[in-house]
């Protein structure tokens, strides 16, 4: 144990306890201590290793040490298990991009799938290493020996358990749909997947005319924002319920939803038209139309359906944009595709999974899809049946990690899990689980599971876990494989060398059960969000050992960002459902996001992004925690900033400072704090140390409060604001005074147990905040001062509240005493008298009988809290002696009516009691005598003015108002600039490191003998509070040999001008 350093610096206490921790094995000792505890489980959300930590990721990371601390510090034995999400697409893409890969087809050929594998594995294991590193140098303690990884052989068996378990159920299976592409990545996406990737693209928006089939001159108007996809079209949908109108412009008819006639013909540039027909949607029903591109591409020649380039009926259409005629190609949209099987029309998707139209459209093919969007509206121009051309930005899917615009196409080869017969379950499951905040699990992830599709799991890549999928080469029958024994067992050959990953994987054939034929694994890997999805089974190798899963399942608690709703979350509540009936997890803490300072999002390729490990060099791993866990409620968003973290530090400061000064006067007196003398000498000890120790109380029941809500910003702030108000700006001007007395005084003692007692619980709930923080002072001051504590902070145990020493009466007593200090000091202002500076007299007029007798209570400490001779508390009718109220004509209202008397009123008003002219008119109206004659004045005749008499200033608090006298006398001058010069040699102490009890030789020189009179005159105090041995006092004239002194240094106190020389003895 040493000394504590004069300065928090919060990097250098944080790499000294990181050496601590590492050296003493602080983490592990802390976890056996635990170990009889009731057991606690928090379930590690798996971050992506695939790039390093951010602080938005740090954030979240913050939430969690601190849930994790404080359920540590309350006893419980805390399962903690670390994970990592080690395979899926955006490894890949930094693979491809680092081996100079264009696209998915040329890995094969640049490398092969097994190095290519072996790239992705040594890339997430460098990313691995930083994230482990990075949230060490967090503070957060997971168990990191034992984290589980999703790229593990014995992880990925418990995804083909659980889809094979699926399998069974009926709930896996291929699908004819259609999906969300990326063409880039060249595979499909979940649709939580794509609710992640939404940007603001700019496309065009066309108005088109198809012709009706056997009707002269009569044409659909159709919009559309992807053009390309008219290639495909193959009917036109309406709403059945609503109106629609046949609408004459020149010499042709157009039919589009009477609700937006006006706005689509305003687009069109026509202002001359005529309404001839309205009918409902449903009696459009089976009208044929030319498709605009019948002689272009083949399909539209071949095929004449029922329903084939027709229009049908669907609810999905609004008014709310277009024209209420839908443009309807079931090749291209999961809602066209649903009304092409309605209506028994065949799907016509001539696009590859790359974006690009196939033979099938000769006229594009190869050609990127999106590329055509602009040749596509001037080929309808030239066939004459473009309405209106313009552009439009709207909010469209893009992928979640290349950022490359999706496109939906049809699609026979994807796999599902389905929501069919289980979806009731997971509702129902998911009412079950505390959700903070609630609106998290009741709206956003609520309705998401309400109302998702099936979920599309498989992946056209390489790096993730293989979907257990074989099927027949002649029979087509399907067989999946729960695990790698399996497999083995039903293999024609099984390699020696071999893993559950691709190459290796695809290369395993087995022997059809149905007709012998040979077996081969659909070529496909899982969406990465079911390896994370099945972390409450796999993280603790559940298939190996089942022993550990039922002493954990279901979680008690998890957290991430909000993002992860359609993510993690559902997957969990999903594969936890389906595989064990559950809910996996008991309570769910959603976290915004963070933004930079702007409130912009950060970006690598905006260059806003701010690393976390940059963030801890800069501003230090504490107070970053505590600014994201302090600034903002943990599910909204927040702007960062190092600069605004500096705004914690500085309150960080005010606790260190507090712990100084305690260690300092501690120190000499040889200080042990003994709790038993506290609690026992209690109750006849000073109003402010009961009131401390009440307020301790008051804090710890919102702290606990506010922490079993999962409300860190709230229970931060309690303790933050408890620690710079209460204890440093009330308690210890109250106390430092006493400090000076002897050692064995029992006023003393109670002081220093009190104060011991306050920065101990304080520390303890601030640690789940600032660990390092936490951890120092515990060493340095805790240890020192106490017998009783354990080797590390982390082994205490989180304070209670301890009833019998709430007082809710002498906390409102000092509620009273810190608004008339607020109060008074405003009135000091006023008159421009500082703080330091004694008064004369403050007296309180209260508001209230309690305030009145709360206020006499507290008549000693406010003597000296308020700096002031004299205190009273007087009533209103003594201070309405203070004012003087004076009297305003109103010239404006007087003038009209009084005219040529208007100076007489004027002049009579001057010499009125303006007290009972006032009480007059705020009855109605006022007589007055002008000249003999009374008149009647009104309200908005005069205006009134309150003047103080004397040297009096006032302020107004919530409990009543304060008179303050500010009339000097000598003395009080005296006093002031003493005070001034003590606060000047006490900076000159601190900046020469002088310990508290060392004595010095001082000397002082003033350019006027006015101040040296009056210091004179409080000399002793002067010497006492400086810790002066010997003291001069010079005048201007008089000659100092200042080279005699080890420190000078000149002063201005206002007009003063002070030279002061000491040396220490």
């Amino acid at each position: 144990m040493t000394n504590l350093p004069k300065r928090y610096h919060p990097v250098e206490v944080e790499h000294e306890i990181l050496k601590f921790w590492k050296k003493k094995d602080i983490y592990q000792k802390t976890v056996e201590y635990r170990k009889s505890g009731p057991r606690w489980n928090f379930l590690e959300g798996p971050p992506t290793t695939n790039g390093f930590m951010h602080v938005g990721h740090a954030r979240g990371r913050a939430m969690k040490d601190a849930q994790l601390r404080y359920m540590t510090m309350k006893g419980y034995n805390v399962w903690r298990r670390g994970g990592w999400d080690m395979q899926g697409l955006p490894v890949e893409l930094e693979v491809e991009k680092n081996e100079g890969i264009a696209e998915k087809g040329e890995i094969e050929s640049a490398m092969g799938l097994d190095q290519f594998v072996q790239k992705c594995k040594d890339l997430v294991d460098y990313y691995l290493e930083g994230w482990v590193e990075d949230s060490k140098r967090l503070g957060l303690w997971l168990d990191y020996e034992e984290a589980y990884k999703t790229r593990r052989d014995d992880y990925i068996e418990h995804v083909w358990h659980f889809l094979k378990l699926a399998s069974e159920e009926g709930l896996l299976g291929r699908g004819y749909r259609v999906n969300p592409i990326c063409p880039r990545c060249v595979t499909a996406l979940s649709g939580h997947e794509v609710s992640q990737g939404y940007e603001t693209k700019t496309d065009p928006s066309i108005y088109v005319k198809f012709k009706r089939k056997g009707v002269e001159n009569e044409y659909l108007v159709i919009w559309t924002t992807t053009p390309f996809t008219i290639i495909s079209n193959e009917m036109v949908s309406v709403h059945p319920d609503y109106k629609y109108v046949k609408v004459k412009v020149d010499d042709e008819y157009w039919w589009l939803v009477e609700d937006l006639m006006e706005t689509v013909l305003d687009k069109a540039g026509v202002e001359d038209y005529e309404v001839v027909e309205k009918i409902g949607g449903n009696e459009m029903i089976g009208w044929k139309y030319e498709h605009p591109f019948r002689d272009e591409v083949e399909w539209h020649q071949e095929h004449d359906e029922e329903y084939m380039h027709a229009v049908v009926t669907g609810r999905h259409v609004t008014v709310d944009e277009g024209t209420g005629l839908v443009h309807t190609a079931p090749g291209f949209g999961p809602d066209d595709f649903d009304i092409g099987k309605e209506f028994g029309v065949p799907v016509f998707c001539p696009v590859t999974k790359q974006g690009r139209f196939t033979e099938e459209v000769p006229m594009f093919e190869g050609e990127y899809v999106f590329d055509t969007n602009e040749i596509v509206p001037k080929q309808l121009d030239e066939k004459g049946l473009l309405l209106h051309d313009e552009t439009v930005d709207h909010e469209y899917p893009h992928c979640w990690r290349c950022d490359t615009p999706l496109i939906y196409v049809a699609d026979s080869t994807q796999w599902f899990l389905k929501m069919k017969g289980v979806r009731e379950k997971l509702v129902e499951k998911n009412q079950q689980i505390d959700w903070t905040p609630e609106w998290a699990g009741s709206g956003r992830f609520g309705d998401w599971v309400a109302n998702a599709d099936d979920w599309c799991i498989s992946r056209s890549r390489v790096w993730g876990s293989p979907l257990p999928v074989w099927v027949c080469d002649d029979c087509q029958h399907e067989v999946v494989i729960g695990s790698r024994k399996e497999l083995k067992e039903k293999a024609v050959e099984f390699p020696d060398e071999f893993e559950l990953h691709r190459p290796w994987v695809d290369k395993v054939v087995l022997e059809c059960p149905e007709c012998e034929g040979m077996m081969h694994r659909e070529s496909f890997v899982t969406d990465c969000w079911l390896d994370s999805g099945m972390a409450h089974t796999a993280s603790v190798d559940y298939l190996g050992d089942e022993s550990l899963f039922p002493q954990l399942f279901p979680y008690d608690f998890i957290t991430e960002a909000v993002d992860q709703s359609r993510g993690w979350f559902y997957s969990l509540l999903y594969t936890g459902v389906v595989m064990h009936g559950e809910a996996p997890f008991k309570a769910c803490v959603s976290q915004g996001h963070v933004l930079d300072e702007h409130g912009g999002k950060m970006s690598k390729s905006k260059g806003n992004v701010v690393w976390a490990e940059d963030a801890f060099d800069e501003v230090g791993a504490d107070p970053f925690r505590l600014f994201m866990l302090s600034r903002s409620a943990p599910w909204t968003r927040l702007n960062y900033s190092n600069k605004e973290v500096n705004h914690i530090t500085k309150r960080l400061d005010i606790f260190w400072n507090v712990f100084l000064f305690a260690e300092t006067y501690m120190e000499l007196d040889e200080f042990v704090f003994d709790k038993d003398r506290m609690f026992s000498g209690l109750s006849d000890a000073k109003l402010e140390e009961k009131w401390l120790v009440s307020r301790v109380q008051s804090v710890l029941e919102e702290f606990h409060g506010y922490m079993d809500e999962y409300l860190y910003h709230h229970a931060s702030r309690v303790l933050l604001d408890f620690i710079t108000e209460d204890l440093s700006r009330i308690y210890l001007p109250l106390v430092k005074r006493r400090v000076w007395l002897e050692s064995d005084n029992p006023e003393k003692l109670m002081t220093y147990d009190v104060l011991f007692y306050t920065l101990q619980t304080s520390l303890r709930c601030m640690n789940i905040f600032t660990p390092y923080f936490g951890e120092k002072l515990h060493q340095d001051f805790l240890m020192r001062f106490s017998d009783d504590q354990p080797e590390t902070i982390n082994m205490a145990y989180m304070p209670d509240v301890n009833d019998s020493y709430l007082d809710e009466e002498l906390e409102a007593t000092f509620d009273v005493l810190e608004e008339l200090r607020s109060a008074a000091s405003h009135a000091r202002n006023k008159s421009g008298i500082k703080l330091r500076h004694p008064v004369k007299k403050i007296m309180f007029v209260p508001a209230s009988g309690d305030a009145a007798e709360r206020a006499n209570n507290l008549h000693d400490i406010l003597l000296e809290d308020l700096n002031t001779r004299e205190f009273e508390v007087i009533d209103s009718e003594r201070a309405s002696q203070f004012i003087e109220l004076e009297t305003y004509p109103n010239y404006e209202n007087l003038g009209p009516r009084f005219k040529g008397d208007t100076d007489a009123v004027v002049s009579a008003l001057e010499n009125v009691d303006a007290k009972r002219l006032k009480e007059e008119l705020e009855e109605g109206l006022a007589r007055l005598d002008v000249n003999g004659k009374e008149v009647e004045l009104e309200p908005d005749d005069v205006s009134f003015s309150e003047q103080l008499v004397g040297e009096l200033s006032r302020s107004d608090s919530r409990f009543g108002t304060v008179y303050v006298d500010n009339t000097r006398t000598r003395e009080l001058e005296a006093e002031g600039l003493v005070r001034d010069v003590t606060r000047r040699v006490q900076v000159m102490r601190k900046e020469m490191d002088l310990d508290v009890e060392e004595m010095l030789e001082l000397v002082l020189k003033f350019s006027d003998e006015e101040s040296v009179e009056l210091t004179d005159m409080f000399s002793d105090y002067l010497a006492t509070e400086t810790r002066a041995e010997s003291m001069q006092l010079f005048g201007p004239d008089e000659t100092v040999d200042w080279d005699s002194f080890e420190y000078v240094k000149d002063w201005e106190i206002d007009d003063l001008k002070l030279k002061v020389g000491m040396t220490p003895k």
